[in-house]
């Protein structure tokens, strides 16, 4: 019915509410993207100010003599001598990580300091061709009571690997058999590369040669 002459004004449609729509930016993005990239840089970030805290802390902790620093930073320390072929340095350092290690026996970075401690003198052992102790400081290693670290991505396996390529299968699996005890058995690969051992072949140990 034509409304022209009558005074009377068509009434504006009302939209159903429904659910808000997400607002894109120019690059396409959403809040829930935006936000994930948000935490992700956030967590970069924080990762990069912890390996800067470990890598001072033991430099800081022997000029001001705070034994505990010391702890926290010969780790780190005592693996760069070693990637530095600066074997004494790193000896000596890891010698006195285990040492210092038994003053804070319920520290959450306890087991970390007993299993690279041990690691770092197995494969400094092998560089000077003392497979025997190497074997030993292996299983030394998987003696560690674990860490939230070690209990979530496992143990380091460079020294394990190096030893399987010269023959040593006894003390590869008895070390893999003590990690077992504390990996998370929902993503632990232990069983399955004793089972590859034992059936003649090396595993891919993937990120555990480098944890």
């Amino acid at each position: 019915m034509p409304l022209t002459g009558h005074g009377l004004r068509p009434t504006p449609l009302r939209r159903r509410p429904g659910r808000p729509q997400l607002k894109r930016d120019p690059l396409g993005s959403t809040p829930n993207t935006q936000m994930a990239s948000w935490t992700s840089s956030r967590m970069r970030v924080a990762g990069f100010l912890i390996r800067i805290a470990v890598r001072v802390a033991y430099p800081v902790g022997t000029i001001f003599r705070r034994p505990y620093l010391r702890f926290i930073g010969l780790q780190d320390a005592a693996r760069r001598d070693l990637a530095r072929r600066r074997y004494s340095r790193a000896e000596a350092k890891a010698a006195e990580l285990l040492a210092l290690a038994e003053q804070f026996p319920h520290d959450w970075d306890y087991g970390n300091a007993i299993h690279h401690g041990h690691l770092v003198l197995g494969r400094i052992a092998l560089v000077r061709g003392d497979v025997g102790r190497a074997c030993r400081e292996l299983v030394a290693a998987g003696h560690t009571p674990g860490s939230p670290q070690l209990n979530s991505f496992g143990p380091n396996c460079q020294l394990a690997l190096e030893l399987l390529r010269l023959g040593q299968v006894a003390p590869v699996l008895e070390f893999l058999q003590l990690c077992a005890a504390f990996w998370n058995p929902r993503v632990s690969r232990a069983a399955a590369w004793s089972d590859q051992i034992r059936s003649g072949a090396t595993p891919d140990f993937g990120p555990n040669l480098v944890y």
